[in-house]
């Protein structure tokens, strides 16, 4: 990846459009519309082989994947079948383009088409489709100019299922801050130690903590706070497909290696700084527990939210035995009333939490029932998906998860 280009940067290239089109729109989220330097909001693409690579960066977060020549699949009969259209590497070399022009321009080519693109000695690209009779001429850069995606040197390393890592980002990137005064806050704490990683993220006002076990470590231990920016072009590309993600942690740089043909790979800038201890947070014990359906909670959270908006997202949790009713008023609009049933331990308590960060954690909780663990009033409350502690055979505990989110409650006026 960080090989020099040659000084030689004339290329020319076939490959189908769809290909083309999705390498680009991949790697293009690294590309920033406002950068300073011209050449960030340019895509690079170079040969590799006998397929091609694709490039972009701002310096803060780099994307990086490749268009290679599609293998031929084997039908029902057991009789090979070459693909309809492949990449062919013509003469080597490399080019820039504008991301955002080059983006439009393919999504408007016809889908099952061949794109031949290629780059003269003024740095000037030549997109054709000869089923549309299509030719563009598209102001680019010196290939040279561009800069590489910097090689993470390996402090700690470690694979995990795609499925996994992307669990534990929908389930923590809610809580990161958006506050850029506090730059420490804005991106989630990966912890890695020996065979599990820990996802955490706040904002002061909540607090998200995923952990779950790695397939493959380097053993020791790491930690490092990466862009929620990151996070979210991480979890965009990720699928329900089997395949490891490998994880390469430095000093300053993360990169995620994703599996598949496309060898996609993502670096990120680190966040400087030292991460507040979370652990200090956490309520080490509980006075009340409430175990109440998510769907129910969830539904009821919803619609009382529509009231609470009105009066700072306030939400009152009063229990009644059997009973939590959830109410919400605003001098403005008036007063809503939810009931729902809940399983209660430990007595009847009153509380209020912001109906936005209730929702965004009930949102991400996939179990059918979960634990609102309580102390007083004024005092952090723990909500914890039910199965993850209260069944010994789920499945989630044979892989070492657990999961919780801290809410800070909120005055009862």
């Amino acid at each position: 990846m960080t090989a020099m280009l040659d000084a030689r940067t004339s290329m020319k290239a076939i490959c189908p459009r769809r290909a083309l089109f999705d390498a680009v729109q991949t790697v293009g989220h690294a590309v920033t519309g406002r950068n300073p330097l011209p050449i960030l909001t340019h895509v690079l693409i170079r040969t590799e082989g006998d397929g091609l690579r694709l490039v972009a960066t701002d310096h803060e977060l780099g994307i990086s994947c490749r268009v290679a020549n599609q293998k031929g699949v084997v039908d029902e009969n057991g009789v090979g079948v070459a693909p309809e259209s492949s990449t062919q590497v013509l003469e080597h070399g490399a080019l820039t383009c504008p991301a955002r022009l080059l983006t439009e321009v393919l999504a408007n080519l016809p889908d099952k088409d061949d794109v031949a693109i290629s780059v003269d000695r003024s740095h000037t690209v030549r997109i054709h489709c000869e089923y549309s009779r299509s030719d563009y001429k598209i102001l680019g850069l010196p290939a040279e100019d561009y800069p590489q995606l910097p090689e993470v040197q390996e402090a700690a390393a470690f694979s995990i299922p795609q499925v996994r890592l992307r669990e534990l980002i929908r389930q923590t990137q809610f809580a990161v801050s958006q506050d850029e005064a506090r730059a420490i806050l804005t991106g989630v704490l990966v912890v890695y130690e020996e065979n599990t990683v820990k996802f955490v993220a706040t904002d002061t006002h909540r607090l998200a903590v995923k952990e779950t076990r790695v397939s493959e470590g380097s053993g020791g231990s790491q930690r490092a706070i990466v862009p929620v920016r990151a996070m979210n072009e991480l979890a965009r590309l990720l699928t329900d497909a089997e395949g490891d993600v490998r994880v390469v942690i430095s000093s300053n740089q993360i990169q995620f290696e994703l599996p598949g043909e496309g060898d996609v790979q993502i670096v990120s800038r680190l966040i400087e700084g030292q991460f507040p201890n979370f652990q200090r947070v956490i309520p080490t014990a509980h006075q009340r527990r409430l175990t109440v359906e998510v769907g129910a909670l969830l539904r009821a959270v919803r619609r009382a939210a529509i009231v609470a908006r009105e009066n700072a997202q306030r939400i009152v949790f009063r229990t009644n035995e059997d009973k939590l009713v959830l109410t919400a008023e605003s001098q403005m609009v008036g007063n809503a009333r939810e009931e729902i049933e809940v399983e209660n331990e430990g007595g009847d308590v009153e509380i209020a939490f912001n109906a936005k960060y209730l929702l965004d954690v009930l949102n991400v909780i996939d179990t059918e029932k979960v634990h609102l663990e309580l102390t007083e009033p004024l005092k952090p409350g723990v909500l914890r998906p039910v199965s993850m502690l209260d069944t010994v055979d789920d499945c989630d505990a044979a892989v070492g998860e657990s999961y919780l989110c801290v809410l800070m409650p909120m005055q009862i006026v």
